[in-house]
């Protein structure tokens, strides 16, 4: 994939250029002493070796799942795969869903999570490739998958192989994939290759794995199922004990089963269990849930299969406490800590019964809204840092997997759902996301309708921030056309086209068509009057402050703009009125105010005032990295400003290490972007 590396390049020149001065010693480009030489020679060897650890691929570790039930029955299952695992560093735990695998899996890493560096924990539900390729769950420092550099995810799932093999030749790693049931294929095979240890639980006794390296999980034996019905019920009498008896032998001893049947009969209202019937979907169904309870197991079953917090579940969800406890005491949901997650075989079994929809998952579909948007918590996408975003990854992505069709009386649900994608890195599935939800919208509302023009914005700006401009006009010309078409002219509409105008006007100026700029800016100028004058007495508090952070970026832009024509009078004179504005709101705007912040550099790197030009551009660079991650172009572009100011304040050395980072970055994260890699190559042949 890599057939060179910038970093390693320069370091090589860096040696050639240390090898040509002992050469020249004496001389004035040479050594004037054996002391100076001493000290080149380390500072390059530090340097080399900073390099070596940087490349080499590190594990990022992710939370576990808690053990927190006993284990009945299993202790010879759990010692056989100890065993296993230290001959063959591979087991495959296979047998009916709901048997006890997790639980036999949960308990090897609670016993032996202390023999591992690392410990990795993917509820699969899908294929080996799939898995692997999950940066979620198995995150590596040095890879992120991008589709513009890699052609498919296989090749993205070998190069991630290499990296494990790698990490595994000086690392102790265990990697668990939980109910990987896709057919076995040559993704499988190469994943068994890898040294490390590996646990794989299963539904499928895989032909191509070795017997030695497979432990059968079968029903719990009879001597056990006392034990088991004492524990998940409460102080049954002998009847409906010897009735739980009886179902274990019509369900054969399903582990599952059996818990929920002695949680069940431990309700006052419990209904009896199905006789004849052996399905787990028939056994849920015998359960009396209330319309809440059913809707919660539901909401679960679409999330992602790790499980989410249960105060961020309540949050988005509705769900109350009370109806989370009666879930737990029916066992039908499992609390790791303070993690709520529901078996594999129970979300099967709801979804069956009550398939997921957009109307049958609304309220949890605009609960997720009010919290991307940051209306429940008070923080949304943009304000969350990049760990704290990150931890949401998973879920959003279960939803995006969940409703392929975005029904477009939720579009701006979905609208949040393909915004975080796109500011988490997600190019291709926001891109996708968000031309489905236009089309969605379009096909039902029409194109005099102001969702229709607002969704096409959308698209606009993950063209934007993936870095496509032609695309981005294309779509954002869209947007303009369909908003000044929509009927009625109300708040909503203009407040839509005013963002419609600003970043046409922005596109224009960076494309250095004046005409055009003059043209979307005074448009832009004449509705803003306009929203105020008709609304701004009788805005809400949090309507006011989008309209006003809207204005905020078109004056950034338009300062920026008066900058390239050489006016810097007047775009001094536009960002003291930003300034004044922003007066007791800098903490509330978080992330936000990082367009502020680059207009501040330019300012004052025209007026020579470079010391505090650097201080602004560290300060950049550091909330960049925060909110968005060292992966994320605005961290990038942060630290390209930097390097230009230490450049200017003659600052060469560390100017060119960052110039360096940078390409090395751009490489490793998008090897695409040939433009700005050729831009930076520039600066550094400059210096």
């Amino acid at each position: 994939m890599k057939d060179f590396n910038y970093r390693e390049l320069f370091l090589q020149w860096k040696k050639r250029l240390l090898i040509l001065q002992e050469k020249y010693a004496d001389t004035p480009p040479g050594f004037s002493s054996e002391e100076e030489e001493k000290a080149a020679w380390k500072v390059w060897e530090e340097e080399y070796e900073r390099f070596i650890e940087e490349e080499r691929p590190a594990i990022e570790d992710v939370a576990l799942p808690a053990f927190s039930f006993p284990l009945i029955g299993r202790d010879e299952e759990l010692a056989a795969a100890k065993r296993i695992l230290d001959s063959y560093h591979t087991a495959f735990l296979y047998g009916i869903g709901g048997i006890g695998k997790t639980a036999i899996v949960l308990s090897y890493i609670a016993g032996h999570r202390s023999s591992y560096d690392h410990i990795l924990y993917i509820v699969a539900g899908k294929g080996i490739l799939e898995a692997v390729c999950d940066d979620a769950f198995l995150p590596i420092s040095t890879l992120r998958y991008d589709q513009k550099r890699y052609s498919s995810r296989r090749q993205y799932f070998r190069e991630k192989l290499d990296a494990l093999k790698k990490i595994s030749e000086s690392k102790r790693i265990l990697i668990v994939i939980d109910n990987m049931n896709a057919p076995a294929d040559r993704d499988l095979r190469q994943f068994l290759e890898l040294s490390c240890d590996k646990i794989i639980t299963t539904r499928i006794n895989y032909e191509a794995v070795p017997e030695e390296e497979k432990l059968a999980v079968g029903p719990l034996k009879t001597q056990y199922w006392p034990e088991l019905i004492g524990v998940y019920s409460n102080n049954l009498d002998s009847s409906k004990t010897e009735r739980l008896l009886r179902y274990g032998q019509q369900v054969k001893g399903h582990t599952l089963s059996m818990k929920m049947a002695s949680a069940q009969a431990s309700c006052k209202d419990a209904a009896e269990q199905p006789a004849g019937s052996h399905d787990i979907t028939d056994l849920l169904s015998s359960f009396r849930l209330k319309k809440k309870e059913l809707e919660a197991l539901l909401y679960l079953s679409v999330l992602a299969p790790q499980g989410m917090e249960k105060d961020l579940f309540c949050l988005v969800s509705g769900v109350s406490e009370q109806t989370l406890t009666s879930l737990q005491n029916y066992l039908l949901i499992d609390v790791f800590g303070s993690v709520l997650r529901v078996h594999p075989l129970i979300a099967e079994a709801v979804k069956r019964i009550l398939p997921p929809t957009c109307v049958r998952c609304s309220r949890l579909l605009r609960g997720f809204e009010e919290y991307l948007y940051g209306e429940t918590a008070g923080i949304g996408t943009w304000h969350r840092t990049y760990e704290e975003n990150r931890a949401l990854e998973p879920h959003v992505l279960a939803l995006y997997e969940a409703f392929p069709r975005p029904a477009p009386r939720l579009a701006t649900a979905f609208e949040e759902i393909a915004t975080f994608l796109w500011v988490q890195g997600y190019y291709e599935e926001a891109l996708s996301y968000a031309i489905k939800i236009y089309e969605a919208v379009m096909g039902y509302y029409g194109p005099d309708h102001v969702l229709s023009g607002r969704e096409a914005l959308r698209v606009a700006a993950v063209y934007h921030n993936s870095v496509d401009h032609d695309n981005a006009l294309l779509w954002y010309q869209k947007g303009y056309e369909l908003l000044k078409a929509a009927k009625p002219r109300n708040f909503e509409v203009m407040k839509q086209l005013s963002t419609a105008c600003t970043k046409l006007a922005r596109e224009y100026s960076h494309r250095r068509d004046t005409e055009a700029q003059k043209k979307y800016a005074d448009e832009y100028r004449q509705i803003f009057q306009d929203m105020m004058g008709l609304y701004g007495a009788n805005l809400a508090g949090h309507e006011k402050e989008a309209v006003l952070l809207q204005h905020l970026y078109f004056l950034v832009e338009e300062a920026k703009h008066t900058l390239r024509e050489g006016r810097v009078g007047d775009a001094q004179r536009i960002y003291a009125s930003i300034e004044k504005w922003m007066e007791g709101r800098e903490e509330d705007l978080a992330y936000r105010k990082a367009p502020v912040k680059e207009l501040q550099i330019e300012l004052l790197l025209r007026e020579n005032r470079l010391e505090e030009a650097e201080a602004a551009a560290r300060e950049s660079v550091q909330t960049a990295l925060m909110y968005r991650g060292e992966k994320y172009k605005d961290y990038l572009a942060g630290l390209e400003t930097l390097a230009d100011v230490l450049a200017l304040e003659n600052k060469t050395a560390e100017a060119c290490s960052i110039y360096e980072k940078i390409l090395v970055r751009l490489q490793r994260d998008y090897p695409y972007e040939t433009k700005w890699c050729r831009n930076i190559e520039e600066r550094i042949e400059k210096i």
